[in-house]
């Protein structure tokens, strides 16, 4: 049987161009290569899209941009020539037919959606959530809209655009009198490693809330919780989630979040968690329920908050870290799926879909 030509494509123009380079080393090396032919296409810094045939070995630390083999290639929308279209210096052209994409693009410009309309124009098969659902998981303000219309719980928050700025005062006493400190600042829609703060006094709430609106028009302010962080790994399809374990992450050090609620060095990681069996069966009911509610397709990691008998929905996220040792692949890994068998069942998935 031929094997199928998959276009990974990683790097992108958005803050978490470093975390991509990462993710697509790891996926790239571990690709069942009896069955897929990867195409790396890298997109720089500045957007421009190259075609890269060189190591792998070269792509975390952003030098195989500097590789003399790289050409810049585009995705072919010609429903006759589905692929990716090779332009060389001298302005020759050849295409190469691809049976799908598989985007590891973090961030803006690759996880809301940009990315997935594109390979929909260009009738290409996907790996992964489609235009919709990946908009929706990355706009937190629209999440959690979507949750709370399924019935399921999210953090009290408040929303507020650019605009505040004009009487920053007054939205500071609002976030204050309504939330309480300590208060999560993150731009709306951006990873949760981009502009995300803990403010503990007005001092902190005022720069966190200028440095979000750096990021994004719209920005989410929420009262911290207190309570167990659980996540839970979604496999679409026809695969049985009820295998996979549940995930806790246990801070490390309380003090050591106060930039960023999502640093993940100030956590560490327990699969499966200490949960008795109905908790087990509520959490991944309500984890189901999330990836229905945002209509998500392929995968999500949903990350949950376990305060007292409620279960919080903090996040999902339509595309989660796929490193070897990422939240999301070690929760499959534990629960007795190998990455390899992960990331096969992935794309093949998305090639049988179409």
């Amino acid at each position: 049987m031929a094997k199928k030509r998959v276009c990974v494509l990683f790097g992108g123009s958005s803050a978490d161009h470093d975390a991509s380079l990462t993710t697509a080393y790891s996926v790239l090396n571990a690709i069942p290569k009896d069955k897929y032919e990867p195409l790396p296409i890298g997109i720089t810094r500045v957007g421009r899209w190259l075609f890269y045939p060189g190591s792998y070995e070269n792509i975390p630390d952003g030098s195989w941009e500097r590789d003399s083999d790289c050409c810049s290639c585009i995705l072919s929308s010609d429903p006759l020539h589905k692929g990716v279209i090779k332009i060389m210096p001298g302005g020759d052209s050849s295409i190469h037919r691809i049976d799908a994409v598989f985007p590891l693009l973090h961030g803006k410009y690759g996880e809301d959606g940009r990315i997935q309309g594109l390979c929909k124009l260009s009738g290409l098969p996907m790996v992964g959530n489609d235009l919709a659902s990946s908009n929706a998981c990355l706009d937190k303000k629209l999440t959690y809209m979507l949750l709370r219309e399924a019935g399921l719980k999210t953090a009290e928050y408040i929303s507020l655009e650019r605009s505040v700025m004009n009487e920053l005062d007054r939205s500071l006493n609002e976030l204050e009198r309504k939330l309480g400190y300590p208060i999560y600042v993150t731009p709306a829609n951006c990873s949760t490693s981009i502009g995300a703060y803990r403010a503990e006094n007005r001092e902190e709430l005022e720069n966190a809330v200028k440095t979000a609106f750096s990021h994004h028009p719209i920005i989410i302010a929420e009262h911290e919780l207190k309570g167990r962080y659980l996540e839970c790994a979604i496999l679409s399809g026809s695969f049985k989630n009820e295998r996979t374990a549940i995930g806790e992450l246990i801070p490390q050090n309380k003090k050591s979040d106060a930039a960023c609620e999502y640093i993940a060095q100030t956590y560490s990681f327990s699969v499966p968690a200490k949960l008795d069996g109905i908790t087990q069966s509520k959490i991944k009911d309500a984890a189901r329920a999330a990836f229905r509610a945002l209509s998500c397709k392929g995968f999500a990691r949903i990350d949950m908050m376990l305060c007292g008998e409620d279960i919080i929905i903090r996040r999902v996220r339509g595309l989660p870290g796929l490193e070897r040792n990422s939240i999301f692949s070690t929760i499959l890994t534990e629960s007795g799926i190998s990455y390899e068998e992960m990331l096969d069942y992935l794309i093949s998935s998305a090639i049988d879909a179409r």
